[in-house]
């Protein structure tokens, strides 16, 4: 069977619009800063992610400058002290038409039993509110990656002016379950003027959150946040969620461009059904009249 030009020409677009529609992962979620644009050449560029990347620097800062690494980025010497194992360093936020993607870099450690990570932490209208959590380690009876609709948060001890730090108490709005949530990862060396054998331990704590999960905030401006158990340093940064297309109040749940998609091809294949339909003895005449 031969398919006109035209009707080539219209299944073309519809997979076109299907490629769009569907989106596809920006990030994967494995702890490599790489895919963000960051570097490990020991140079202060390191830090600069792609362009469109929304982020924080708390980084570059000698014994000479601020008493170790620790300080609070937004007000120099507001919290503890201590030196590479306590600095909050970069914070990372992006979008696809899916996910919402965070990245944190610390010289915290894991694995460490005194003053573990803190939660990643959620402040839809950056009042103080902080109403979403996402977990780090794997505590409180919470899985790593699991969001939380938080009812209780511990604060920094003994400094509690670095905030909220661990999820103690609330439901789990999503539990993924699949390892690409959350992930905590391994050293990173070489990243910024800094890389001494004391002070050039790097881990990139990455992860991602669904856009459904945070529909009713569509279009809201919120603070994200980090800091360790002992709240020595902490890093922060505004965003705000996407808007879908036509500015609704929902964001579409994953699957979307595939049914439009699926609509799409429907409607070509009708057509070449319609294209191909064998014209009848009385049609033709009527046709050659």
């Amino acid at each position: 069977m031969r398919i006109s030009t035209h009707l080539r020409a219209q299944i073309l677009a519809s997979a076109v619009l299907l490629a769009s529609t569907s989106g596809a992962m920006a990030y994967t979620i494995d702890g490599d800063i790489h895919d963000w644009g960051l570097n490990h050449t020991g140079q202060d560029s390191d830090w600069t992610p792609n362009s469109g990347v929304s982020y924080a620097v708390s980084d570059q800062n000698n014994n000479e400058l601020s008493g170790g690494y620790v300080y609070n980025f937004t007000q120099l010497g507001a919290l503890g002290y201590g030196d590479q194992p306590y600095d909050a360093e970069a914070i990372y936020l992006d979008f696809d038409s899916t996910y919402m993607y965070f990245m944190v870099i610390t010289g915290r450690p894991e694995n460490v039993s005194q003053y573990p990570a803190g939660d990643i932490a959620i402040d839809f209208g950056s009042n103080g509110s902080w109403e979403y959590g996402i977990e780090t380690r794997g505590n409180n009876g919470y899985a790593k990656g699991d969001l939380v609709a938080v009812s209780n948060w511990a604060l920094g001890n003994p400094y509690a002016a670095a905030g909220v730090t661990e999820i103690q108490g609330g439901t789990v709005v999503s539990d993924t379950g699949d390892g690409n949530a959350l992930v905590y990862g391994n050293k990173i060396t070489d990243i910024g003027r800094y890389t001494s054998d004391s002070d050039d331990d790097h881990y990139a704590i990455e992860g991602r959150v669904a856009l459904a999960d945070f529909a009713l905030y569509a279009g809201q401006s919120f603070t994200i946040h980090w800091t360790m158990g002992c709240g020595n340093d902490e890093i922060h940064l505004s965003g705000t969620m996407p808007t879908p297309p036509g500015g609704g109040g929902e964001v579409p749940v994953p699957g979307t461009g595939l049914l439009l998609g699926g609509t799409l091809v429907g409607w070509v294949i009708q057509r070449r059904r319609q294209i191909a339909k064998p014209v009848t003895d009385e049609q033709d005449d009527a046709q050659q009249a």
